[in-house]
C-alpha cells in the first residue's frame, strides 16, 4: 500500500492493463459511500488527462429506507460533472428467497448483473469496483477461516474479465485523505454497522485488534495475497502445459506423473471446463477424483450432474444423463444408481453380511420405494442414543461426502426405513420372536468401480 500524500493509481492501473483504449470508457460502480466516491472522482479526473471517459452505475438494493437518498446523491454528483449515470432498483430479499441463497450472495449476484447491463448500455470497455486494501485483507482472512486453499488466500484479483479494481492497493486512510483534500461528500450505509453480518464483524471487531497487535497487519496480509497470486499464475502455466488443448478428457498417465498438488489443480482446471463450472466443488470432490485416478477404474458422481470416469487409460468428466430416481422396490432384482438390489422375503432369521432386514408386518401404506435419501432425514439405529441425520451417520463412519448423497435409501410409506450400508431404523427392525422378514441385499455393480454410488 502507498503512504504518499497524493493518490496516484496510474502505475498500478498500467501494471494491470486497466486503462481503456484512447477514447474508451470505464464504468464505475458507485454506492455513494467513501470508497466508490473516491474512485469515481479519481477516474473522472484521470480520464480527462488520459483521454478516456467515465460513466457510473448505482444499484438500489431495496433494503433500506434511505436507499432513495443514495440514488439522488449519486445522480446529483454525476449531473454536476456531466458523468452518464445508470441507476437500477431490484429487491435483493425477493431474489434471495427465489434463488434459495443468502442476502449477501443474492446482492453480489444482482450487483454484477446490473453492472454488466449498464456496461452494455454505456458502451463501457471495463467495470471498475472500489475494493481496496482493507477489503483485500478481510477477504483473505475470511477465506483462511473457511479453510480455503492457496487460491482463496490469493484474495481478490486486481482484474477479472471486464472487472477492474484500481483501489486494491490503496488504504482506507488514503481514501479518506483524498475525499477531504478534494471536498467530496459521501453517504453512509447504515447496514455497515450490522454486526450480524460476518464481514462487518470482522471489519469492526477483529481487524482493529489485529492492528493493535501488529500495526502493519493489513499491509502484510495484502502482500501475502500478492505473493500467492503470482505463484497461482505459475501453477496455472504448469497445469496448462499438462492439460489437453480442449475438452475434459486426458491420459491417466499424465495426471499420475504430476506432483499431488499439481494433480489437484489439473483436476480443478478440468472441472472449470465443464458447463457447470466449479462453484459447488470443494476439497472433498477433488480428493475423491484423485483417488479415482489412482484406482482400478470406475465412476464418481459429482455436483451439477457431472460424472468422473476412469476407463482404461483415460480420465474424463462427462455430463450425467440424469440422477437416479425413486422407484418401487419389488421382490426380485432392481438396478438403481450403480447398485444391484435384491429383495427377498423370509420367515426365518437371516445373517447375510450387511443386508438390510425389515419387519414385513410394519410395511404398510404403499409398500417400499428405493431412492436417494431426502435432505434432513435420519435413522435411529440399534445401539444409538437417538435419531441422527444420515449426513451425521455418514460422517461418523467416514463415508465419502461425494458418495453419501447417492446411497440407496429404502422408504416405507414415505418414511425412511433403512439406508445402505448404515442399517435399518429401530422402528422397522424385525421382532426377535419371528414373523415375516424382508431381506434387502445391495451390491455395487462391478462395472461401476469403487466409487459408483
Amino acid at each position: 500500500m502507498r503512504r504518499s500524500e497524493g493518490l496516484d493509481l496510474l502505475p498500478f492501473m498500467r501494471r494491470w492493463d486497466m486503462l481503456p483504449p484512447p477514447g474508451g470508457r470505464i464504468l464505475c460502480a458507485v454506492s455513494g459511500g467513501r470508497d466508490s466516491m473516491c474512485l469515481l472522482h479519481y477516474l473522472w479526473t484521470l480520464g480527462r488527462r488520459e483521454n478516456f471517459s467515465v460513466a457510473a452505475v448505482h444499484m438500489n438494493h431495496g433494503q433500506r429506507e434511505t436507499a432513495q437518498r443514495d440514488v439522488l446523491f449519486v445522480q446529483n454528483f454525476c449531473r454536476e460533472r456531466g458523468i452518464p449515470c445508470v441507476t437500477e432498483q431490484v429487491s435483493v430479499p425477493e431474489k434471495a428467497k427465489e434463488w434459495g441463497v443468502g442476502i449477501e450472495e443474492a446482492g453480489r449476484r444482482l450487483r454484477y448483473e446490473t453492472f454488466r447491463r449498464a456496461a452494455e448500455l454505456t458502451c463501457a470497455d471495463c467495470i471498475a469496483t472500489a475494493h481496496h486494501a482493507a477489503d483485500q485483507a478481510e477477504t483473505v482472512l475470511l477465506n483462511l477461516l473457511r479453510g480455503t486453499g492457496p487460491e482463496g488466500l490469493a484474495g481478490i484479483p486486481p482484474v477479472r474479465g471486464e472487472i477492474i479494481r484500481p483501489l486494491l492497493e490503496t488504504s482506507r486512510q488514503e481514501i479518506e485523505a483524498y475525499l477531504e483534500r478534494h471536498g467530496i461528500g459521501h453517504v453512509e450505509d447504515e447496514t455497515n454497522g450490522d454486526r450480524s453480518l460476518t464481514r462487518n464483524r470482522l471489519r469492526l471487531d477483529i481487524m482493529p485488534l489485529l492492528r493493535e497487535l501488529y500495526p502493519g497487519a493489513e499491509g502484510s496480509i495484502c502482500r501475502t495475497a500478492e505473493i500467492l497470486r503470482r505463484e497461482k499464475e505459475c501453477w496455472r502455466e504448469l497445469v496448462e502445459r499438462a492439460l489437453p488443448e480442449r475438452g475434459t478428457e486426458m491420459e491417466r498417465r499424465v495426471l499420475l506423473e504430476l506432483p499431488y498438488a499439481l494433480r489437484l489443480r489439473a483436476l480443478r482446471a478440468l472441472v472449470e471446463r465443464t458447463a457447470v463450472g466449479r462453484k459447488d466443488y470443494g476439497a472433498a470432490h477433488y480428493e475423491a477424483m484423485e483417488r479415482l485416478v489412482h484406482g482400478p477404474g470406475g465412476l464418481l458422481h459429482l455436483p451439477g450432474g457431472v460424472v468422473a470416469l476412469c476407463r482404461g487409460e483415460k480420465f474424463s468428466l462427462e455430463k450425467e444423463d440424469r440422477a437416479p430416481e425413486t422407484v418401487a422396490l419389488l421382490p426380485g432384482v432392481t438396478r438403481w444408481g450403480g447398485y444391484t438390489v435384491l429383495l427377498e422375503k423370509s420367515e426365518h432369521p437371516v445373517s447375510r453380511g450387511n443386508a438390510l432386514v425389515l419387519d414385513a408386518d410394519k410395511i404398510t401404506g404403499g409398500g417400499l420405494t428405493l431412492g436417494p435419501c431426502r435432505p434432513g432425514d435420519g435413522l435411529y439405529l440399534p445401539g444409538g442414543r437417538g435419531r441422527r441425520s444420515v449426513k451425521r451417520l455418514c460422517l461418523d463412519r467416514g463415508l465419502d461426502p461425494v458418495e453419501r448423497d447417492r446411497l440407496p435409501a429404502v422408504y416405507a410409506g414415505g418414511r425412511l426405513a433403512a439406508v445402505w450400508p448404515l442399517g435399518t431404523d429401530r422402528e422397522f427392525l424385525p421382532r426377535e420372536t419371528g414373523g415375516k422378514r424382508i431381506i434387502i441385499t445391495i451390491e455395487r455393480e462391478t462395472s461401476g468401480g469403487q466409487n459408483d454410488g
